[in-house]
């Protein structure tokens, strides 16, 4: 018999499709019952509302977000307690590396204001214009380099952006003082030999100091000092090993216990260790389907002192995730990527125009031949029109010179062209050899249905043994990511012509697909120049 305070969890487990009974009876309904009376609004899971799931996945999924109330003694496992190393405080570093740099800046240049004889008497240094020159580059270098965090502690350790960072505010300072110099018109009252010998000095001095002071830190935390101390948390779910962490934190991070829960409640229970250990940042790795789950528990160490991070581990979901950021107040996961952009998309475009125009110009003498000898040769146009797949799933008109007998010419490519073709005549075998008949093509470029570099595009009913090329290779589609185009990095590999076979078709689109992934404006030129040589001999033209 249902008591008086059941009826709230025997209608929320009873949309799972169970019965009333069996609600009452499920092993988890005492938890059940409590967890919905502090969680009034909890939301099922989709898969509760499947009128196609069985009665035993009703209850395997009540299981799982039953678990995190149930109220038992469960262990908590500890896999690792062994940590040597000591805490470095990358803020020590970083005020140190300041204080050398700016001293190093301003002192070099009073240096050789001196040995230049720039002062001699008390009077004159505190009037000399090169020394005031030296504390204000120093000033205005400490400046820049607050608004480019140059000296930002997460950054320090990186040495390609402090790099990057530090030339463009010591440049910027130095090349200041010159147009200072030059828009006051003092440029004659300075030392050229004092402020060529002080800007390369300083520039050597203040790489030295930088490498000497981040090799010191690095050597430190190869020696197993740490920036922060750690926690390595598995809710469900293997916590994170100490070299991972390690790892994927360049090794600022050291984990001093890593634990293993085998429920929820004991998550109160890490506070005790935090406290403890003086731990710094908390990993809790779980799988996907329970993050929602741990998430809503975390209240349970909203007094402790540390960064936690909520680790949720999906191999199918992993292997497509590019980033994660928010979008507004929701959770935004960058899933696919495209493969060019921004700058880079400018360039192919740009690349793409400026060579179509210098071709098309060049070549419009042996156009105007080639189209002659086509008329004369046999009746019919003197290009051929045939629509193909282009740019992300697109249907165009490719332009190419014909090379068939007009009766005889195939505008759905049913049958692939052959070696010994009938059908092409003998203009069409030469045009065809020396690659010619791919000329009108710049003006699909033109147009922007093509690229001069990219994937060859096939017609629409192209067919190997009998199948489409889709049904052949299922990841086929994927070479429509980019813009077709006249040649690619599968035609320079020697697979060009009759696609007779599936192994040459699965080869060429994955020369497509690896042309797509490492796609740079150098390969594009490579790829120009071998199509250059192949055009003078290629056997696989005809």
């Amino acid at each position: 018999m249902v008591s008086p305070d059941q009826p709230e969890v025997v209608r929320r487990l009873g949309q799972t499709g169970i019965s009333d009974n069996a609600a009452e009876h499920h092993p988890h309904f005492e938890a059940a019952r409590g967890f919905f009376a502090e969680v009034p609004s909890f939301p099922l899971h989709p898969a509760f509302h499947s009128p196609r799931r069985t009665r035993r996945e009703y209850f395997e999924r009540v299981d799982l977000h039953m678990r995190a109330t149930q109220v038992v003694d469960s262990e908590v496992d500890v896999v690792s307690t062994e940590f040597d190393g000591r805490r470095i405080s990358l803020e020590n570093y970083t005020a140190i590396l300041l204080l050398l740099d700016v001293s190093a800046i301003s002192g070099f240049g009073v240096f050789f204001d001196w040995l230049f004889g720039g002062f001699e008497s008390r009077l004159d240094y505190l009037a000399d214009r090169q020394i005031a020159a030296s504390i204000f580059a120093a000033g205005f270098y400490l400046l820049l380099s607050y608004a480019f965090a140059l000296y930002s502690t997460r950054g320090i350790l990186d040495r390609l952006f402090a790099t990057r960072r530090f030339m463009i505010c010591f440049i910027a300072t130095f090349t200041t003082l010159v147009v200072i110099a030059v828009a006051t018109k003092t440029a004659e009252t300075y030392s050229r030999l004092w402020f060529f010998s002080w800007a390369i000095t300083a520039c050597m001095a203040v790489s030295l100091i930088r490498w000497f002071v981040v090799g010191q830190l690095r050597r430190a935390l190869n020696r197993g000092g740490c920036v922060y101390t750690a926690l390595s948390v598995g809710v469900f779910h293997d916590p994170l090993c100490a070299e991972e962490i390690a790892q994927y934190s360049a090794y600022e991070a050291r984990t001093l216990k890593s634990l293993r829960l085998r429920d929820l409640s004991d998550l109160a229970t890490i506070s005790d260790h935090i406290a403890r250990d003086e731990i710094d940042i908390v990993y809790i790795a779980t799988n996907w389907e329970d993050a929602p789950i741990v998430l809503r528990n975390l209240h349970l160490l909203r007094h402790i002192s540390a960064q936690i991070f909520v680790l949720p581990y999906c191999d199918g979901l992993r292997s497509s995730m590019l980033n994660v950021t928010l979008f507004g107040q929701s959770l935004s996961i960058r899933a696919v990527e495209k493969p060019i952009d921004g700058w880079n998309l400018w360039l192919k475009r740009m690349e793409d125009i400026l060579i179509a125009s210098a071709i098309i110009l060049a070549s419009l003498p042996i156009m105007l031949l080639i189209a002659l000898a086509i008329r004369i040769e046999s009746p019919g146009p003197v290009f051929f029109r045939q629509r193909r797949t282009g740019f992300n799933g697109r249907v165009f008109e490719l332009w190419k010179f014909r090379s068939m007998y007009g009766d005889m010419t195939d505008h759905h490519a049913t049958i692939q062209t052959r070696k010994q073709d009938p059908r092409v005549t003998r203009v069409g075998r030469f045009i065809r050899r020396t690659s010619l008949d791919e000329l009108p093509q710049f003006f699909n470029v033109l147009q922007g249905e093509m690229s001069v570099v990219g994937p060859r595009p096939h017609a629409l009913q192209t067919r190997t043994h009998g199948q489409s090329l889709e049904e052949l290779v299922d990841y086929y589609a994927v070479r429509h990511r980019m813009k077709p185009g006249l040649t690619g990095w599968a035609q320079v590999h020697g697979l060009r012509g009759e696609l007779d076979s599936v192994d040459k078709l699965r080869r060429r689109v994955d020369y497509d697909i690896e042309y797509i992934d490492r796609w740079s404006i150098w390969l594009d030129f490579e790829i120009i120049c071998r199509t250059a040589l192949l055009v003078i001999r290629d056997p696989h033209a005809y």
